[in-house]
């Protein structure tokens, strides 16, 4: 036991966050053809995705603020300068946020039936009647997440990494469970009791990594610790910015199901397919990454900062540019391969594929405004990333409200892209001034070289389009040898070239395996 939840260094750290997110994201597209197979892109299905709306504000708006924002930089500086401090600032964090989405749940719970008609007033009753039974069910994953998110927190600072990088598998894996076992007597509903099957499974790992350590829990809300007073005042732009991504994820839901039956399901279906690349990449590295971060500007060591930073950001770029340039050639392909069958029929793949092509673009953006933003946060800087945040969204609202319902719903992964894009332009702009040393010969030749590889995959793809009619196997098994074909082409084309970046992958499979700590 032991030997799985003990403290990791870097190398490992992005090694197995890296492979436990690629588990996660695959199984969260077991979890995601689960339901397409079941329900398809139906009223159903998009009733279901509604129901996250109101438990996902209470956990992003009062929690996730400080959690990603604030916690873990002023736990990690406590922890480094008083130990019996930084426990009780993790032990009021825990009682505050535990009371806090406790009040505002049995709110929520109380007035639910008022609430739902009034945020979905298009949707009919019997589908406000599910939203609002679904919406209930799914109210205490926002106490329990924001338990298990805290402590996953405390552990990453101890630099544990085992149980926070399996927790989301768990999570997944709970509500195929859910479906599985409950769909013949519940339907769409046992997709909402796995939800809650899963967010118990992510908690329990973590109390049991927790365990292991030195921390222990004492109920405390000691609110004048200048520690938790600092977290509240940081916390407050990073609440903003997720306000921001609560009301967009509000506009996508009622234009989606507003426009047709099943547009909010497609919309999230694809949305899923490609965060599997934003996940795997750029939130995994950038997390790793994050405690590295904190510690060089806790020192203000800039030079080690800007290494820690560069190298990520070149990690990042060469696996999401081929994933884009991939995933837009073979958005129909992927999209049959992962949710095709059952219920997912013929208008399910063509609507969800043409949003996923055009999602494609926003891989790379979307995965460097995690590496953009962690860097602010090591800085306890998180105004910057608020004001950026919220520009870039407010564009992505006006082009879902007034260009997807005339030009059709693959704009709001159009829009999406355009407002990440400029989101990262911004960002570049300002962290420039912060970083020491930055090699910028060492980037532009990874980055060409990163491309001119992407590129030659992507002529070797639509060079394999005739395959399905060369090879007599079932067409799945081809899709399955397209992508894997493009993926050698990049690889191999990366090689010859002697792109950097490989060296890099080598590195993260060493830590993996390797026995010894560094």
């Amino acid at each position: 036991m032991k030997n799985i939840f003990k403290p990791i260094g870097l190398g490992r750290a992005s090694a197995l966050v890296a492979f436990t997110s690629f588990l996660s994201y695959a199984v969260g597209l077991v979890r995601d053809r689960t339901i397409a197979v079941h329900f398809g892109t139906t009223t159903a299905t998009d009733t279901y995705n509604a129901s996250f709306l109101i438990p996902d504000i209470l956990f992003n708006l009062f929690i996730a603020g400080a959690l990603t924002a604030a916690f873990m930089p002023m736990f990690s500086d406590y922890l480094h300068k008083d130990k019996k401090e930084a426990e009780s600032l993790a032990n009021t964090m825990l009682s505050g946020a535990s009371l806090l989405i406790i009040v505002l749940s049995t709110v929520a719970f109380i007035f639910m039936d008022s609430i739902i008609p009034f945020v979905f007033p298009s949707v009919a009753v019997d589908g406000q009647q599910s939203i609002i039974f679904m919406t209930k069910l799914m109210l205490p994953s926002a106490f329990i997440f924001a338990i298990s998110n805290t402590l996953g927190n405390i552990l990453m600072t101890y630099r544990r990494f085992f149980s926070f990088a399996i927790s989301p598998v768990l999570y997944n894996l709970g509500i195929i469970l859910g479906i599985v076992l409950l769909n013949d007597t519940l339907g769409i509903h046992s997709a909402a009791v796995g939800v809650l099957i899963g967010a118990t499974l992510h908690l329990i790992i973590r109390l049991i990594d927790v365990f292991m350590t030195d921390y222990r829990y004492k109920p405390e809300l000691n609110v004048s610790h200048p520690g938790f007073k600092k977290i509240i005042r940081l916390m407050i732009p990073k609440s903003l910015s997720l306000i921001a991504w609560q009301v967009n994820l509000y506009i996508f839901a009622v234009v989606g199901m507003r426009m047709m039956e099943g547009g909010l399901a497609a919309f999230n279906f694809a949305r899923n397919i490609q965060s599997f690349a934003v996940s795997l990449f750029g939130i995994a590295f950038a997390t790793a990454v994050f405690p590295s971060l904190n510690s060089a500007a806790s020192k203000n060591d800039k030079k080690e900062f800007t290494r820690n930073f560069q190298n990520t950001l070149h990690r990042i770029l060469f696996f999401t540019i081929p994933a884009t340039i991939g995933v837009m050639i073979l958005a129909k392909p992927i999209t049959d391969l992962i949710l095709g069958g059952g219920e997912f029929g013929s208008n399910s793949l063509d609507m969800t594929s043409i949003i996923l092509l055009f999602f494609a673009i926003s891989i790379p953006f979307e995965s460097l405004t995690h590496l953009f933003a962690r860097s602010f946060y090591a800085m306890k800087n998180t105004m910057t990333p608020m004001i950026i945040n919220i520009f870039s969204l407010t564009i992505v609202a006006l082009i879902t409200i007034f260009i997807a319902p005339v030009y059709g719903i693959e704009w709001f992964s159009i829009g999406f892209a355009i407002g990440f894009g400029i989101y990262n332009i911004l960002f570049v702009i300002i962290i420039r001034k912060h970083l020491k040393g930055f090699n910028f010969k060492k980037f532009t030749g990874s980055l060409s070289k990163i491309i001119f590889s992407a590129l030659l995959m992507g002529v070797i793809l639509y060079m394999t389009v005739d395959l399905y009619e060369l090879i007599d196997l079932n067409e799945k098994i081809v899709h399955c040898l397209r992508i894997a074909i493009g993926g050698a082409t990049y690889l191999l084309s990366a090689y010859f070239l002697k792109s950097p970046e490989l060296e890099s992958v080598n590195y993260i499979l060493q830590r993996l395996f390797k026995k010894t700590n560094v």
